[in-house]
């Protein structure tokens, strides 16, 4: 089976895109993923507009998760919500926004933890090109604006860019009836 699957094409992501335009100040307030050197994600870029609520964390990592004040800014529920309905969901995880500039790369990883085992990832483009793709050993999806897919992040994975325009992700995590 493949660890990665385009679902939908088509979606309307322009109200995302031009609050994202709209509201620069958002990036980077949250470094956690792309500060570290030895990170992945090292120097891309993240709006994070659910996670972990820290009065509920607990010693193996599970969490409640909480809306975070991006989320009162741009239009996140507007798709999170019908993308939950559209595929069984029972349960919302994180919400995370990535931005990967022309000429950045993701680099090669798996996603550990307890919120990355115990959800599912969905991910809705907003902003791509056809230069930029998100790998899997064997497996290669590029996405247009609008494009929704699934894919398994305890498989090694990355994102390159090789495009002149930024490419831009929301990361849904989902438990659904299937797992």
């Amino acid at each position: 089976m493949s660890p990665i699957k385009l679902l939908h094409r088509g979606l309307n992501v322009e109200p995302m895109r031009a609050a994202l335009a709209a509201h620069p100040d958002l990036w980077h307030q949250n470094k956690a993923r792309t500060s570290p050197e030895d990170s992945p994600h090292h120097g891309l870029s993240d709006i994070w507009a659910r996670f972990a609520d820290p009065a509920t964390m607990r010693p193996d990592g599970s969490h409640e998760s909480v809306w975070y004040q991006p989320a009162d800014v741009l239009p996140v529920r507007d798709l999170v919500f019908p993308l939950m309905a559209a595929v069984r969901g029972e349960r919302l995880g994180g919400v995370l926004i990535t931005r990967i500039r022309p000429g950045q790369t993701c680099k090669p990883h798996t996603d550990p933890g307890w919120h990355a085992r115990y959800y599912e990832k969905f991910a809705v483009q907003i902003a791509s090109a056809p230069e930029q793709a998100f790998h899997f050993e064997g497996h290669t999806l590029v996405t247009a604006p609008g494009d929704v897919f699934w894919f398994d992040n305890s498989h090694t994975h990355w994102v390159t860019n090789e495009s002149d325009t930024d490419r831009i992700t929301m990361i849904v995590c989902i438990k659904t009836e299937r797992n």
